[in-house]
Order: C-alpha cells, then sequence, then structure tokens
C-alpha cells in the first residue's frame, strides 16, 4: 500500500511544477485578474477487489485577448486533451489512476487556472477526471457481507480582480442491483463537497451532502473571503468513509468525479459576453479507459 501511496502522489505532482510555473508568470500582483482551483480525492482501503475499473480525464481552455499583440493566431482555441491542454492565458490539467490488485487504490488531481491583463480579456478553464470501480458481493444464505473503503477528498479556490470566478467540485455515487449492466443499477448513495469563490461579491458556496451510509469525519474549510476583498482563498478538506451491508447478491458500481473551472473577465461586452456563451457550451464528456482485473 505504501507503495502504490508513493506512485499516485508522484503521478498527481506532475501538476505541480506544471501549475508554479504558470501561477509565477500569472501571479495576482501581475496580473489584473486571476482565478485557480485545485481539486484531489484518494481512496482506499476497500473491503473488496473491484472486477472491473475505469478512468476519465479531460480539459478544456479558452483564452481570448481581443486587439492583443500577444493573442494566439485565430485569437480563440478550445483544446480537448486526456491529460493536458494550453491556452495563451488558461491552463488545464487533469491525472487518474486507479489500482485493482489487493488493497485497491484509487486517486486523481485535477486543476484549472487562468489570468488576463488590460481592457478586454476572457480566459476559462475546464478540468475533470473520474474513476470507476465494478464489485460484485456474494453473501453467504442467510449472511450478510459489507461494502466499505476510506476516502479523503480537498480543494483549492483563489480569486483576484473584479470579475473571477473559481468552482470545484468533488462527488461519489454508489449504484447497485441484481444486474451487473450499470445503466440498470439504482442510485443506492452518494457524497459531494462544493465550492465556488467569486471576488468582490458576497455570493461564495460551501457546502457537503451525504446520504446516511457515507460518514464524514473531518471536514476543515479555511481561507480568506468577503465581499469587500479583491483577493480571496479557500480550502477545504472532507475525510470520511463508506459501509453497507448486503443479504444478497449484489453488483455494485463505485464513480467518483470531480471538476475544477476557472473564468477571468474584464468588462467589455458585445464580443466577450458572446464569448462567455460559448464558452459555457463547452462540455466535458467522459471517455473511460477500462481494465478487467
Amino acid at each position: 500500500m505504501k507503495t502504490k501511496l508513493t506512485i499516485a502522489q508522484n503521478l498527481l505532482s506532475i501538476a505541480a511544477p506544471i501549475l508554479a510555473s504558470s501561477v509565477l508568470a500569472a501571479s495576482p500582483s501581475m496580473a489584473a485578474t486571476f482565478a485557480s482551483a485545485e481539486a484531489n480525492v484518494f481512496i482506499e482501503n476497500f473491503s473488496q477487489t473491484p472486477n472491473d475499473i475505469g478512468t476519465s480525464t479531460q480539459t478544456n481552455t479558452v483564452a481570448v485577448v481581443p486587439n492583443s499583440s500577444d493573442a494566439n493566431s485565430g485569437n480563440e482555441q478550445n483544446v480537448l486533451s486526456s491529460s493536458i491542454s494550453n491556452a495563451a492565458d488558461a491552463r488545464a490539467e487533469a491525472n487518474a489512476i486507479f489500482f485493482a490488485d489487493n488493497p485497491a487504490f484509487a486517486a486523481n488531481s485535477i486543476l484549472s487556472n487562468a489570468f488576463g491583463e488590460g481592457q478586454n480579456f476572457l480566459g476559462l478553464a475546464q478540468s475533470e477526471a473520474s474513476v470507476l470501480g465494478r464489485f460484485f458481493l456474494a453473501p453467504e444464505p442467510d449472511g450478510t457481507e459489507s461494502f466499505s473503503f476510506d476516502f479523503t477528498a480537498f480543494f483549492d479556490l483563489e480569486t483576484s480582480g473584479v470579475q473571477s470566478k473559481a468552482v470545484a467540485d468533488i462527488s461519489f455515487l454508489v449504484l447497485g442491483g441484481t444486474d451487473p449492466n450499470q445503466a440498470n443499477q439504482t442510485v443506492f448513495d452518494f457524497f459531494s463537497v462544493s465550492g465556488e469563490l467569486k471576488t468582490t461579491g458576497e455570493d461564495d458556496i460551501f457546502s457537503v451532502e451525504a446520504s446516511d451510509n457515507f460518514t464524514l469525519n473531518t471536514f476543515l474549510p479555511s481561507g480568506e473571503l468577503g465581499w469587500d476583498l479583491e483577493e480571496e482563498f479557500a480550502s477545504v478538506v472532507a475525510m470520511g468513509s463508506y459501509e453497507r451491508e448486503f443479504r444478497r447478491p449484489t453488483y455494485l458500481t463505485l464513480i467518483e468525479a470531480k471538476r475544477t473551472e476557472v473564468t477571468v473577465q474584464a468588462p467589455e461586452p458585445t464580443s466577450i459576453l458572446g464569448l462567455l456563451a460559448f464558452g459555457g457550451l463547452l462540455s466535458l464528456t467522459c471517455r473511460s479507459k477500462r481494465r478487467t482485473s
């Protein structure tokens, strides 16, 4: 388990130097508007070995700097990638892993950041990652069998400038039924933790929701935010576990998915507002890679 955790940390840490270089080039002190969102999840101590596993990652970026010599050719980019996408003033990255061997272990990490300066710009970055595991529980007649795991989820948000927004959302779904086909399974349990940060606004939102079989042992929000601040940051750490008893043979599907999204914008109308509408149509479509253990 220690080896798997080390591998996971090394893989997910790939994002750090890339993000650091981007932030250094566009820190809030050097740019008019900046937004960053990063989210991570670790899942371990599974009571069962999965029969099938999958991971999915996707990123989108749009950066527009009209009438600027620094703008990219065409002034727009919409890049889809399974690992990383780049644009002039936006960056997004996603990584996900799932070890099926006993003990099973899963982790993923995503980040999005964008910056801009001047009087007319738009930057959007979106990242998404998910892991999927399928399990089969076969309790003895008149007996029970439990399915359980532990998780750690955390995200960091930062905004600077008059129009910047950072969003993070992490969710778990446990589906199940007598049919191994996921489409025919029902939702047994859920857990979600999310946050939305906007500078110079009173509508910062943080929430956590869970069904009965999820236990939240630790929930630590922290940061500095307020309606009169031009620079805000917030962090949330959620640690807990899941456990449910089954009395009959059951096929289970565990899905953990997360997304981050950031927006920076100068308050210029017409073309920028049109591009915002275009950016809102960008969708993050999961592409799963599955392996049968």
